[in-house]
């Protein structure tokens, strides 16, 4: 049992790894898709779908690993499902405009990265705020898509400063955690 806190305490050490494995991955998966979605003129339905599915077990993921322990899990995997087919009822509206004539399809891209965007946004308003900060540089990183020609370096630049973002800050908080322990 004495080894529990030495335990505790090598895993409190790798979260911010973890933090950036998980953002880095929503991050890349995202601007994939609207990168791919604005050079082919059109988009992958399937892919934006399959997006948010995994965008929405990274969320449960990145939530789970910073909840204390003895959490109760049953209401916020519930909201957090809920939040997600919300997401993926948007995303099919998208589909359905286009399909209707409503959209053009080389808005595909665009529009799903909104969508993609203020759900992961408003996922870290009710969980994680490291998921603000993500949801945040891909609301700008579509942005920049609409209005930048040559837009993968900003995107990159975006993808760091977030990263590095919610590095520092789950860095600086753990030791303050720590100071305030002591």
């Amino acid at each position: 049992m004495s080894d529990l806190p030495v335990m505790k305490r090598r895993f409190e050490a790798w979260r911010p790894v973890f933090d950036i494995c998980i953002g880095g991955a929503m991050l890349v998966l995202a601007f994939i898709g609207i990168a791919a979605s604005d050079v082919s003129g059109g988009g992958s339905q399937t892919y934006w779908f399959l997006l948010a599915l995994v965008f929405a077990v990274l969320c449960i993921l990145l939530d789970w690993i910073h909840e204390p322990p003895g959490t109760a899990w049953a209401d916020p995997l519930l909201r957090t499902a809920l939040h997600w087919v919300g997401v993926l009822a948007a995303m099919e509206l998208i589909h359905i405009f286009i399909e209707a004539g409503r959209l053009s399809n080389a808005n595909t891209g665009l529009l799903n990265g909104v969508v993609i965007a203020l759900g992961t946004f408003t996922s870290g308003v009710h969980t994680n705020w490291r998921l603000m900060v993500i949801g945040a540089a891909l609301g700008l990183g579509t942005a920049t898509v609409a209005y930048v020609e040559q837009y993968l370096w900003i995107l990159f630049a975006l993808a760091l400063l977030a990263l590095a973002a919610i590095y520092f800050v789950t860095r600086l908080r753990g030791r303050l955690r720590r100071g305030e322990a002591n």
